[in-house]
């Protein structure tokens, strides 16, 4: 059994669309909307594990440099602990 097909006409339709999906006369630079940030300048390795703990902006950071580079986001050797920042000093 088959049926028609009908286009919703409530729906538009692409006749208003380049084939790269942006809107005929609408604004094709998008360019301005997005910042480049040198992430070796602010010393980041997206090849290198991170000691930032989940959901600092260390890590936020170094998870942004890698999807940048085409990289895996997670590397195994990553700090795992959630847990919060510990006093790391000795007392005598």
């Amino acid at each position: 059994m088959s049926y028609p097909l009908e286009a919703d006409s409530d729906l538009e339709d692409d006749a208003g669309f380049h084939e790269d999906g942006f809107l005929v006369g609408g604004s094709d630079d998008y360019t301005d909307e997005y910042e480049d940030v040198d992430f070796e300048a602010m010393g980041v390795d997206p090849a290198e594990p991170t000691k930032a703990k989940p959901g600092s902006e260390e890590k936020v950071l170094m998870l942004a440099a890698r999807y940048a580079a085409g990289m895996p986001l997670w590397h195994n050797d990553d700090c795992t602990d959630h847990g919060p920042a510990r006093d790391r000093r000795i007392d005598a």
